[in-house]
């Protein structure tokens, strides 16, 4: 009996461990060389690829369930093309309108667990002023703090998420002139950011 207890014990530390875990709220750290969004843009006539690093938000994440959600915001206004003059174009109202709406705001509002670090996430997008559903599948990776991390800008546990997904701008109220020979009017969204405990 006390052989059978003393093998057991171990094994309800972690069972009672696990039912003791709550969710754990994670902010993306404030590292642009960090984060990293893409948007592509690709017609006949031009490609296009625009990047920014500027994203900050929240998530909360379990670890026992497995369960999340969180409200992610990238900085239009700070999104590049590698052409200023484009730039400016893509923030005015004639485009995107960053001038006037700058946040591009993604939040969930279910997060499924499908295996390993897969989820699915279902959550509303918001660009123009204008909201939107939108369904994407999720890598999540938890990393525990280590040297690595902490040399990274992140003071507690890490949490890498990189996901990815379409936007059709017509959706959003979006015009451009150029639209849809030189622009698409159908962007492919990539995102992936890390985002700490403490």
């Amino acid at each position: 009996m006390m052989k059978s207890l003393t093998r057991a014990l171990p094994m309800l530390v972690v069972l009672g461990t696990l039912a003791g875990a709550a969710p754990v709220t994670y902010t993306v750290v404030a590292n642009p060389t960090l984060n990293l969004m893409t948007a592509e843009s690709s017609t006949v006539v031009e490609n296009i690829v625009a990047r920014t690093g500027e994203v900050s938000g929240t998530l909360s994440f379990d670890t026992a369930t497995r369960a999340g959600s969180g409200k992610v915001t990238v900085n239009g206004s700070s999104i590049k093309t590698g052409i200023a003059q484009r730039d400016n174009h893509m923030r005015s109202d004639a485009w995107l309108n960053f001038d006037k709406t700058p946040g591009i705001v993604f939040e969930t509002t279910a997060v499924k667990h499908v295996e390993g670090d897969q989820y699915d996430v279902s959550g509303k997008l918001t660009l123009n002023g204008v909201t939107r559903p939108v369904t994407s599948r999720a890598t999540v990776k938890l990393t525990p703090a280590s040297d690595a991390t902490r040399a990274a800008g992140a003071k507690g546990d890490v949490l890498a998420v990189t996901t990815a997904f379409k936007v059709k701008l017509s959706e959003y109220d979006v015009t451009n002139a150029r639209i849809p020979n030189q622009v698409s009017d159908t962007l492919a969204i990539s995102l992936k950011f890390i985002a700490s405990s403490k």
